[in-house]
Order: structure tokens, then sequence, then C-alpha cells
């Protein structure tokens, strides 16, 4: 790979890392919501619009948390190729993702996948971070709507 193709690639994994790490702000947000979620559902849980929205708040909690632990994992993995690809030593981006997607698979003992350009890995893993805000946004509205229903 060309040396300023190396360092778009870095440049392109450092950026999805630093976006992928704002997610942890987004989980700690969402942990924040589920305390007064909980609480209202074990002391004071009122009719069924209210059991309702808390536990669809309870789920979409849950969902976030998925997509927190998915993107931290993306995060380190976007840094490490970051620091990788931004030495200057002689680097193969492709022949890094493909040996990533090797390992990824024998570690799960699935067949490896098709080789994905880094773009299409930088897509993916920010689509994953806009679901995870999602998913708070949802938990955010349905326990307003929980107090609402009060």
């Amino acid at each position: 790979m060309a040396p300023d193709d190396t360092r778009d690639a870095a440049a392109s994994a450092a950026l999805a890392a630093a976006a992928l790490a704002q997610g942890r702000s987004l989980h700690l947000l969402s942990l924040a919501l589920l305390l007064p979620a909980l609480a209202t559902l074990l002391l004071a849980p009122g009719g069924p619009a209210r059991i309702a929205c808390l536990a669809l708040s309870l789920v979409a909690g849950a969902i976030q948390a998925y997509h927190a632990v998915r993107s931290g994992l993306d995060a380190a993995l976007f840094t490490h190729w970051a620091q990788c690809w931004s030495a200057p030593a002689a680097v193969d981006v492709d022949a890094d993702l493909q040996a990533f997607d090797q390992a990824l698979g024998s570690a799960f003992g699935q067949p490896a996948r098709t080789p994905r350009p880094l773009a299409e890995r930088v897509r993916g893993a920010l689509g994953l971070l806009r679901r995870q805000a999602l998913a708070l946004a949802l938990q955010g509205l349905t326990l307003l709507a929980a107090m609402a229903a009060g």
C-alpha cells in the first residue's frame, strides 16, 4: 500500500476510534437512566401503561449496553490499527484486515468472512454507535412516558 494510502487508513481508523469512544459517555448516561427506571418499577410500579413504559425503558437500556460493549471493542481495535498504521515501517493494511478476519473466524469457529475494506468497517462501526444513541434516546423517552403515565 502506498504511504499516502497508509496514512489515510491510519487517519480513518483514528477518527473512527475517537467517535466510538463517545459510546462510553452514552453508556454512562444510560446507566444513570437505568436507576430511576428500576427504582420506580420496584417501589412504585403504577398502572399497566407505566409498567410497560418502564419495561421498555429497561429493554432499551439492555440494547444500549450491548451496543456499548461492541462500540468499546471496535474503539480498541481502531485505536490499535491507527497506531500500527501510523508507524514509519512498511504496512499492508489489507493484509492486517484479512488477518484480523481470519483470527475472528478462528476464535468463534466460523469460516473467515469475505474481506471488507476499511471504509466499510468504519461505516459499520459508526452504525453501531448510531444504534447505541437511538437505544439511549428510546430509553429516555420511555422513562419520560412512564413518569407522565404516573
